[in-house]
């Protein structure tokens, strides 16, 4: 019996290495994130729901100044 062992080929290492940086990029930024930001979004207080497009002061001044 021969004992070979198999040859890594640059392609191999470079698929390995990134998925290994990519793992510990994900590993840094899951310990940087807060507990609650993981996967959710917290509501908006300030937010008004159904009542769609709505024509502010601030809207009109923006329309008035973009007339030609």
């Amino acid at each position: 019996m021969s004992d070979q062992k198999p040859k890594l080929s640059r392609r191999h290492f470079m698929t390995l290495a990134g998925l290994g940086g990519a793992a510990s990029a994900a590993a840094v930024l899951q310990q940087a994130l807060p507990a609650d930001a993981a996967g959710k979004v917290a509501p908006s207080a300030d937010r008004r729901e159904g009542r769609g497009y709505e024509v502010t002061e601030h809207i009109r001044n923006y329309y008035r100044t973009t007339q030609v």
